[in-house]
């Protein structure tokens, strides 16, 4: 049995690819880099909750870029509701642009997580150590990969004191190269998670997606993406009967988000904010 950590480092990974696929939070790090985003924070309203209306706001995000577009710090936090919680990042990287250390610190909490590389650029090993932890866990990844060099199977094993765990990641893509399933197993292949893409085959544009989990609970949920005349994500849609709106500024830059839930109402509202290296707007 997977125990708490081992799950968390599991989808620590799993998050990591993720931001490859999804990149609809606002950060965009390629137009970071074009337009020279040094910070960028968000604010949100959640008008379904009682006693609350659009007029009460509160800064949920914050995040600090480097010049090369990559993420530096980021802080996440909903202190203003009187809700408890914050999640703090300090991300260094190394000369050729891969991040290899995170300092993360969450109620009150400091872990530091360090990563390493092969040449293909691919993550094959995961330390993670606490101050107030003795011992290490460390997380190696062994990665296979296709004639066309695509990554098809990862092994990833977990070692922290005596205690050891195996998870098996297998890809397959479209036949433009485009990832359209990733299975992950437990070590005696039993299915933990599938994912599935489906990309338009001129514009690469994700168009729908879906997750199906099967441990530790069952759950399945997919979606599908819209796109307007500047091929930007404009809705994703849910089978849940949810979905989410996006506006951008003229740059391409995310203006903001607004999630409706299954009744139709406005569930909650984004709005992203700024600034840049060369300190125009």
């Amino acid at each position: 049995m997977m125990n708490t950590k081992k799950i968390t480092t599991l989808f620590l990974c799993l998050f990591l690819f993720s931001q490859l696929i999804y990149a609809q939070d606002g950060i965009d790090t390629a137009l970071f880099k074009q337009l020279g985003v040094k910070k960028m924070w968000v604010y949100v309203k959640l008008p379904i909750l009682p006693k609350k209306s659009l007029k009460d706001s509160c800064k949920v995000e914050d995040y600090e870029m480097g010049k090369l577009g990559n993420i530096l710090y980021e802080n996440q936090a909903v202190s203003c509701y009187g809700w408890t919680g914050s999640s703090e990042k300090i991300h260094t990287y190394s000369a050729s642009n891969h991040l290899v250390l995170t300092k993360s610190i969450t109620e009150g909490h400091t872990t530091f997580i360090k990563f390493s590389y092969n040449i293909k650029s691919d993550i094959v090993k995961i330390v993670q150590n606490s101050p107030n932890e003795p011992d290490s866990m460390v997380t190696s990844i062994k990665i296979s990969y296709n004639k066309k060099g695509l990554k098809i199977e990862e092994r990833t094993r977990d070692v922290f004191k005596s205690d050891s765990n195996i998870t098996i990641t297998k890809y397959e893509y479209d036949a433009a190269d485009n990832l359209k399933l990733m299975s992950v197993y437990t070590g005696e292949m039993q299915l933990i998670q599938r994912k599935t893409y489906e990309f338009s085959p001129k514009s690469r544009k994700l168009l729908e997606f879906s997750t199906e989990t099967k441990l530790p609970s069952q759950s399945f949920t997919r979606g599908w993406n819209l796109y307007n005349f500047d091929a930007r994500v404009s809705k994703t849609e849910f089978s849940n009967n949810t979905w989410t709106e996006y506006l951008y500024f003229d740059n391409g830059l995310l203006d903001q988000t607004l999630s409706y839930n299954m009744e139709g109402k406005l569930n909650s509202w984004k709005t992203y904010y700024y600034s840049y290296f060369d300190g125009n707007k």
